[in-house]
């Protein structure tokens, strides 16, 4: 198969199907390596995912302390420099730089930081030196210690942890580069996989598989990339000849328990009735984000759409709104300011020019205040993004 994603699975067993486990090919006939045979090769369907759902271990990765020379802080993290919230700036993303591009995959996600000191920049006072204690989780993979005469050569642009909503930038940050102990391996039991399933005949070796998470009609909601080696197999009290596999290792960006509901409001299909996001704490509508990418049609232009701004309290409810309002609900349209950029482009359905009428707009330019980069509400950009595109946006 060539796009698991877009398949519409199903299993012949009376055994309902939850899960579908799927790993890239690295080779092709005889042999052949990329590029000849690029597709997925199925490795399992099981009818649930033990342990899938998770807190991170206590401590999920060790903290340290690290720190931000020269940076330019924006959002939380200029919040902590300007004394709120106790310094607490929550999670965060380091993407190393080199010549001003980023450096595909090479980057650090800092868990739970809080600021504990900063001091002007000596180089200059525009810019602050910033202490963090963080735990610092480094890339799957190791890109080595870069010298000082390298580092010197660096960029660092800093973001949310999805990488969405920027957090500024700094020149150096000298001790994230140290070499780190691997995080404990989680263990998780495949429910109810087909006797037969493929992932078995892998015995104790690596698998590097897609967990893709299906809705009741076999279409595909969402899924997280994993490393995982089976560790045994009994059967399954599912019945059927079916069996439980333990496998054991590392799922990238592992779900929270929180974010089950979230995929539970996706079982029985695509949302049809609007604002079903809007229950959902601003942190978890982000989940729900990655959950509507696929959800856009054929481009056209013009018609007059209406979004509901009742609920728009963050940048994540703002994309939720904006999707549903130009794509009905469980729609897509962007989840951030650079993908918003994409959406308008073409591609995603709703083309300008077009009229978007944007009800209850000041509960989102209140929302909003100060997180905009060119203007004072993320709010306000997002409409002046739409009109510089050409839609045509009446706020109420």
């Amino acid at each position: 198969m060539t796009n698991p994603w877009r398949e519409r699975w199903s299993r012949e067993c009376g055994t309902p199907l939850r899960y579908v486990l799927v790993e890239e090919r690295d080779h092709g006939p005889e042999g052949r390596s990329f590029p000849y045979a690029r597709g997925y090769d199925l490795l399992a369907k099981c009818a649930g995912v033990e342990g899938l759902f998770a807190e991170p271990p206590v401590p999920a990765v060790p903290r340290e302390e690290l720190v931000l020379f020269a940076c330019a802080p924006l959002g939380p993290l200029r919040d902590a420099v300007d004394g709120k919230d106790g310094g607490r700036i929550g999670d965060l993303l380091i993407d190393v730089r080199l010549g001003g591009e980023k450096v595909h995959d090479w980057n650090y996600e800092l868990c739970d930081a809080v600021l504990v000191d900063q001091q002007p920049c000596p180089q200059d006072a525009s810019l602050v030196d910033i202490a963090l204690e963080a735990g610092v989780r480094p890339p799957p993979w190791s890109f080595g210690t870069p010298s000082e005469e390298r580092q010197r050569q660096f960029g660092f642009e800093l973001f949310d942890s999805h990488g969405d909503t920027p957090y500024g930038s700094c020149g150096a940050v000298p001790r994230l580069f140290h070499s780190r102990k691997p995080p404990e391996p989680v263990t998780l039991r495949l429910l109810g996989c087909d006797p037969d399933a493929p992932i078995l005949s892998r015995g104790r070796g690596a698998t590097s598989p897609d967990i893709l998470a299906v809705d009741r009609t076999g279409r595909v909601m969402t899924g997280r990339t994993a490393e995982l080696s089976v560790v045994g197999a009994r059967p399954s009290a599912l019945g059927g000849g079916l069996l439980d596999v333990t496998v054991s290792g590392e799922v990238e960006e592992q779900p929270r328990p929180e974010l089950e509901a979230v995929w539970e409001a996706w079982l029985d299909g695509r949302p049809t009735e609007p604002n079903q996001w809007a229950r959902f704490p601003e942190e978890l509508r982000s989940e729900w984000l990655w959950l509507t990418e696929k959800n856009h049609g054929p481009d056209r232009a013009s018609g007059e759409y209406h979004l509901d701004g009742r609920y728009v309290t963050g940048h994540y409810g703002l994309h939720c709104a904006l999707g549903e309002a130009l794509g009905g609900p469980g729609g897509y349209y962007g989840r951030c300011w650079n993908s918003l950029f994409d959406c308008l482009s073409g591609g995603f359905g709703a083309a300008p020019p077009f009229t978007l009428v944007w009800h209850d707009f000041e509960v989102a330019r209140r929302a909003l205040a100060g997180e905009g980069m060119t203007a004072d509400s993320y709010a306000d950009e997002v409409v002046g993004r739409l009109r510089g595109f050409g839609a045509t946006v009446e706020l109420g």
